[in-house]
């Protein structure tokens, strides 16, 4: 009698960025049926200058949008490999918040939006890599 295979969850860090596309294709495409798949975006407010002083509100639309996006992106993917395809956002650092993941598998993309020319690894990828306590994969981007 085989094992049954015990639902795993993933975390997918999601920016919009080619190289997140590719890991959010990886993570579903090598997951099993039953297992979930959470597309995480992670934000951060940016504040300038003399908008310190002034009374602060958050626009969570622009985030909201681009993980709304990806998720409709994936979701015929995910159908087509019977995984649950969820999506989040969350006001933080991405590399914290992928770090602290309670998935059982963190997949991320080499480089994100800020990735430099030149560089081989994104600084969130390679702090995340160095410092979670779950299995992380990096995905690179293939043209």
């Amino acid at each position: 009698m085989r094992d049954r295979h015990k639902a795993q969850r993933t975390t997918v860090g999601t920016d919009g960025s080619p190289n997140s596309r590719s890991a959010a294709q990886w993570a579903i495409e090598n997951s099993q049926p039953g297992d979930t798949v959470l597309l995480l975006h992670v934000w951060h407010p940016y504040i300038y200058g003399n908008e310190l002083g002034a009374a602060l509100t958050i626009d969570e639309s622009v985030p909201t949008e681009l993980v709304e996006k990806e998720f409709e992106h994936f979701l015929p993917l995910a159908k087509e490999h019977q995984v649950m395809l969820k999506h989040a956002l969350v006001q933080g650092e991405a590399r914290v918040e992928l770090r602290d993941s309670d998935a059982d598998l963190v997949v991320i993309g080499a480089k994100g939006h800020t990735g430099l020319s030149g560089l081989i690894l994104g600084s969130v990828a390679s702090y995340v890599a160095a410092h979670s306590k779950v299995p992380v994969v990096i995905v690179p981007h293939h043209d």
